[in-house]
């Protein structure tokens, strides 16, 4: 098999290989794909601090992520990164979300509990040990990765990263008092549904009817299954996605009210402004001036 679909870095300071676009990995860069304002991760990274900090923010829960430590990112989390040192680098992996369904597919399913623990967990401080054994998978994953007489070099990574994530969500297993809240195979199967969906569909639809006639439930039911798994309601989680994605807007674009109003499917600048301060407290005005 050709090793032409690899792809190597312009960044003299880091080596890199892809397979196509579903997974790239990196040894040392001093680039790392997270944005300054916060956004939608459209795909799963796993991060190792080699040198420097720099701070992370994923749902407004921050960390100052630091040499030795390793940073876990799921596709969805709203995430960015700020005030890097001159000298961070960091050696990462990242999956599509094409590639990271494949990866998980093949687990036992996950709570969704667990993703929503790791919107505050998503970092690790190692151990000289941990660090020892994390830099060692890395240097197999990286093989595997770019050898190009690996005629299986999609289903070695694949397999790889299954031991990974499935050693992370044994760790939230053993340390998660959520861990001890039990729920049945079909509320956990629907609350996966509604997450998929929302992610999807959040921009242009903001009815709990909708998601749940997706999902051939009443909103009622989806209300309360929504509910028990997350601690929020179907519709609080509606509102927080399409709230993100206003801030966004306001933030990283030179749009004024009216267009970001079209963008997010409200009828008008003033029904925008009215949902926004219901939910933040500030005109859209205030918070874009404030940030």
């Amino acid at each position: 098999m050709s090793g032409s679909k690899y792809k190597r870095t312009s960044d003299k300071n880091a080596a890199s290989h892809s397979l196509e676009n579903d997974f790239e990995i990196f040894e040392n860069s001093t680039e790392f794909p997270i944005p300054l304002y916060p956004s939608y991760s459209r795909r799963a990274i796993v991060a190792f601090c080699t040198k420097g900090s720099a701070k992370v923010d994923i749902h407004e829960y921050d960390h100052l992520f630091m040499k030795g430590e390793l940073v876990v990112i799921f596709p969805g989390q709203l995430v960015s990164l700020s005030e890097s040192s001159k000298d961070f680098t960091v050696s990462y992996f990242s999956l599509s979300i094409n590639l990271y369904n494949d990866v998980l597919s093949g687990l036992c399913r996950f709570s969704p509990l667990f993703f929503f623990y790791m919107r505050s967990h998503y970092y690790y401080n190692l151990s000289e040990l941990e660090i020892s054994r994390y830099i060692n998978f890395f240097q197999l994953v990286y093989s595997k990765a770019k050898g190009p007489e690996n005629l299986y070099r999609k289903d070695s990574i694949i397999h790889l990263m299954r031991i990974l994530y499935l050693d992370i969500y044994n760790a939230y297993k053993i340390n998660s008092q959520n861990a001890q809240f039990k729920l049945n195979s079909h509320k956990k199967e629907l609350a996966n549904g509604f997450f998929q969906l929302i992610m999807k569909y959040y921009k242009d639809n903001r009815s709990v009817t909708f998601y749940a006639n997706k999902l051939y439930i009443t909103p009622k039911y989806l209300t309360m299954v929504v509910k028990e798994v997350s601690g929020k309601s179907a519709k609080d989680w509606i509102t927080e996605y399409i709230i993100q994605e206003i801030k966004f807007l306001l933030k990283n674009s030179s749009l004024n009210i009216q267009e970001i109003a079209i963008r997010t499917h409200f009828s008008n600048q003033t029904s925008l402004g009215r949902f926004f301060r219901k939910h933040t407290g500030v005109s859209p005005s205030f918070y874009r001036t404030q940030n």
